[in-house]
């Protein structure tokens, strides 16, 4: 495979079955986004950063999960709970400095540990059963969003609170899943602007998205059919079962790196 790649897209220390395994975590990811709204950055990033440098995994990252929001977005727009996103967003917006002064003062050890918990203990109450009787007003929805906005600023990963949040709202899956996936456009977003900002983008960022849209585009096809295929107890389960395996993932390796 390294024969049809540009010099430049392989380190010196990447050959085919390393580019492969990439290829294979991101098709993994992209049906997990694809089918639950949420979770490709959750999932690849940690598999990802084993291989290649987190300043050259994160970037890509962002313009995939881009590349993916587009093309699900359009058929999903008419389900997307835009009175919950006009109190999200701007918290979001507004906290993301505040997670970014985070990331500067705490050690990357402690941030991964911190959230690795929040994301199992959260998980944990949900499927025991924690959900809200009433749709949240304005308030819970503007502090999930400030909630969210340091996490996307510390940590490259503003997904745990809005995913709980919609999961534990009397929503449909299907207007939970076209919010997440609308929320997570503009997240990306953000995130694309941040990273090229501190001059994270390079000619090798491109190349990486170019070459792993493919295995994001099959990704998607999969997720979208398992989606329409499931039941929403089914679909709940596996939304929390994601939640929990990525939080203990993060505990794990958090761990790993404060004992080394």
């Amino acid at each position: 495979m390294s024969a049809f790649l540009p010099a430049a897209l392989l380190p010196d220390a990447l050959g085919p079955l390393a580019f492969a395994a990439i290829f294979a975590v991101v098709v993994v990811a992209a049906v997990i986004r694809a089918f639950t709204g949420f979770g490709f950055a959750l999932l690849a990033i940690p598999v990802l950063v084993l291989i290649l440098p987190p300043a050259q995994v994160i970037p890509f990252i962002f313009l995939l999960e881009l590349v993916i929001s587009v093309t699900l977005l359009p058929r999903l727009w008419h389900e997307v709970d835009f009175s919950g996103l006009r109190w999200l967003l701007p918290g979001a917006l507004l906290a993301t400095p505040i997670g970014g002064y985070v990331l500067l003062i705490a050690s990357p050890e402690a941030l991964r540990l911190a959230i690795g918990l929040v994301v199992v203990t959260a998980a944990l109450l949900m499927a025991r059963g924690l959900r809200f009787r009433n749709r949240p007003g304005p308030a819970a929805s503007f502090g999930t969003g400030l909630v969210s906005g340091t996490l996307n600023g510390a940590a490259g990963i503003p997904g745990p609170p809005v995913v709980l949040f919609y999961l534990a709202t009397p929503a449909a899956d299907s207007v939970s899943r076209a919010t997440l996936i609308a929320y997570f456009t503009v997240t990306d977003i953000m995130g694309i602007g941040v990273a090229a900002w501190n001059g994270l983008f390079t000619w090798d960022t491109l190349l990486w998205a170019l070459w792993l849209t493919p295995a994001m585009l099959i990704g998607s096809v999969l997720g979208q059919t398992a989606f329409s295929r499931v039941n929403p107890n089914l679909f709940r389960r596996i939304v929390l079962g994601v939640l929990l395996v990525t939080g203990l993932i993060g505990v794990a390796k958090a761990l790993m790196d404060l004992l080394q």
